[in-house]
């Protein structure tokens, strides 16, 4: 009877032991709930919830902040608004509009051109894509896709959507660096674009990103051409517009 007894014991452990490892298996968050990732740049952090609060400091997109679990839903207007408090890695504490703020995420950025999915199955793809260098948030993941959030360079303000997983780094190296070249690449004149470049890669911290050798061989193709080889080249042109059209895409809060 003992044996029968303990028998069961182990039995009934084992049952709660599986159930406890399918509740966690069925989980695919990628970030803890009080943390926040910031999606847009230069969001503004106040020291009240009201839109004319007290500026306090500004987010950069891909930075991570932390949620103090206190929201606020501002119905004075006409667009609702809600807002979050939160605490910057300096200690800051304030509210942000929740617009730009993706709760139980983790910050990635975008190393290859990534196809949008509806949904987390090759059935669904759609034709819009995330550019090289786009920074997302990354709620969760599911077989071999992940769920992010973030304005596509070519997109008009942020979305939710679906793409493979392994077009992403999670390095803070990579997201750094990312931000910088973007807002370089924005530049219209090219000798303050190439400087900006420049700087990118020659700064130690930012020395290991995987976006390094690309911006090098971009600074190296230049150096190589000269003005002339640009004139009259539809294609050079064309860069430049789609450049500009990321940077006026780009709004401040």
């Amino acid at each position: 009877m003992k044996r029968k007894g303990r028998n069961l014991a182990i039995l009934f452990g084992l049952l709660i032991l599986t159930s406890c490892n399918g509740k966690k298996a069925a989980d695919n968050s990628v970030g803890s709930n009080d943390q926040g990732v910031c999606v847009w740049d230069n969001v503004s952090l106040r020291e009240t919830h009201e839109k004319n609060g007290k500026w306090l400091s500004s987010i950069s997109i891909g930075e991570t902040v932390e949620y103090l679990d206190e929201s606020y839903k501002d119905d004075s207007s006409a667009k609702k608004v809600e807002y979050l408090k939160i605490r910057l890695k300096d200690g800051k504490e304030g509210w942000v509009r929740s617009d730009f703020i993706v709760l139980g995420a983790k910050p990635a950025v975008v190393v290859e051109k990534a196809s949008v999915y509806k949904r987390p199955d090759l059935l669904n793809k759609t034709d819009k894509n995330f550019d090289e260098m786009d920074i997302i948030a990354v709620k969760s993941e599911k077989d071999d896709f992940i769920e992010v959030v973030g304005k596509r360079s070519s997109g008009k303000w942020i979305e939710t959507c679906w793409i493979k997983k392994d077009v992403v780094s999670y390095s803070e190296v990579d997201i750094a660096t990312a931000k910088y070249a973007k807002k370089a690449l924005a530049i219209k004149d090219e000798s303050e674009k190439m400087n900006a470049l420049i700087e990118i890669v020659n700064n130690p911290d930012l020395s290991q990103s995987v976006f390094i050798a690309k911006l090098n061989s971009m600074i190296n193709f230049t150096d190589e051409m000269s003005p002339e080889d640009f004139e009259g080249d539809p294609s050079f042109d064309e860069n430049v517009e789609e450049t500009q059209e990321v940077a006026d895409s780009t709004v401040t809060e």
